[in-house]
């Protein structure tokens, strides 16, 4: 499958912004300089090449824009002829997340005000909720590796109850909500944008994925596992830990109901939203960007956890899902109808951001962006 044959409605062209910008196929990148800006109504951010690869083969993305501060593994900003769509690859992991969009979101050479961030990368997924090939679209995103840790010898003598050596900061027990919070723990995105994308998502026909795909799914008993990719409301994880295995994701899933009141529902594993969520929140308290405008979406590469018949590590080295190709399909394929919502109908639904400006609490458990978050303790804004 061609990805080009995924987005002629996303491919929209017209003048060159600044004729400095070299096209992809050059060998020369521009480096920062001049006083040109770039205005993109969309913001695609990829983690890894092969996530961004795919939206590359997709859309007219052939200016590039190098600037300090980027990854040295991915140091160029990808963008549309007409600049309406860019793309970013932070590369992978929470320092080099957070490190690359503040470069992004300081450089004079961008104007981010007014733009809308697509989060787009693959995810492992819980068999409850998802499936191989599934897209999620988030409301929340808990950092789940933010913990107390002891080894199991250290514990299981004093406290066999304990499911994990994981207990959240400040109390000595695995039920309780934590004490002391960083202000990364939570974040909380514009709901109704995110069921705005949902429904032009389910429109579309996902790439099902090929036979062994089919054939892994059936391993599972759970049946949103077994069925074929959908799109699905639910929400994800961060930690640099990649984890795997029914203990871990069982520890996730009760980490991530504690941290939100019992409002989330965990479905995806990730490794750097929540550092690129704690820069937008930053910036959007001092204007540079609008944290409104953020959506999160993961599709699902591999489940998180095995099925019956296989150990967790069995599955972990010797599982064959039947690849990943899907899943990255599936990125452009369910992202690309609010992209193209969003520059079709820019002056009347989304320029000013009052058609699906949120209804829901956004932000941070500090409540830094305004109003009063509907997680957390009030003692945690109270500075």
């Amino acid at each position: 499958m061609r990805y080009s044959s995924l987005l002629t409605t996303a491919t929209i062209i017209t003048s060159v912004l600044c004729q400095h910008i070299k096209p992809r196929d050059e060998e020369t990148d521009v480096k920062t300089s001049s006083g040109s800006q770039f205005q993109p109504k969309v913001l695609i951010i990829s983690m890894f090449g092969l996530e961004r690869d795919p939206w590359l083969e997709s859309m007219d993305l052939i200016q590039n824009i190098t600037i300090p501060g980027l990854s040295p593994m991915y140091p160029t900003i990808h963008c549309t002829t007409n600049g309406t769509i860019c793309q970013i690859t932070i590369d992978e992991g929470e320092i080099n997340a957070a490190a690359s969009m503040t470069a992004l979101t300081l450089s004079p050479l961008f104007d981010l005000s007014k733009t809308y961030f697509l989060i787009a990368g693959i995810a492992g997924g819980e068999p409850q909720y998802t499936t191989l090939g599934g897209v999620t679209f988030a409301r929340f995103a808990v950092q789940v590796g933010l913990a107390y840790q002891f080894g199991y010898d250290d514990y299981i003598k004093e406290h066999p109850d304990w499911t994990t050596g994981y207990i959240p900061f400040g109390v000595s027990d695995q039920d309780s909500y934590p004490e002391s919070v960083f202000g990364t723990e939570v974040f909380e995105v514009n709901e109704k944008l995110r069921d705005r994308a949902v429904e032009l998502a389910q429109k579309v026909n996902l790439n099902k994925g090929n036979e062994l795909n089919a054939q892994f799914r059936q391993l599972y008993t759970e049946e949103v596992a077994r069925a074929e990719p959908a799109i699905y409301k639910c929400d994800v994880s961060t930690s640099d830990n990649y984890f795997t295995g029914n203990i871990l994701n069982d520890y996730a899933a009760n980490f991530t109901k504690l941290m939100t009141n019992g409002t989330a529902t965990y479905c995806a594993t990730a490794l750097e939203d929540n550092a690129t969520l704690e820069v937008l929140t930053r910036l959007s308290k001092s204007g540079l960007v609008d944290f409104d405008r953020v959506m999160i979406m993961r599709s699902i590469a591999n489940f998180a956890r095995p099925p019956p018949s296989m150990s967790a590590l069995d599955f972990f080295f010797n599982g064959t899902t039947g690849g990943i190709e899907a899943s990255l399909d599936n990125l452009v394929i369910a992202g690309t109808p609010i992209i193209h919502d969003i520059l079709t109908n820019w002056e009347t639904d989304y320029k000013n951001g009052n058609k699906y400006a949120s209804n829901n609490y956004i932000g941070d458990v500090y409540g830094t962006l305004g109003g009063t978050p509907d997680f957390g303790f009030d003692s945690y804004i109270e500075f």
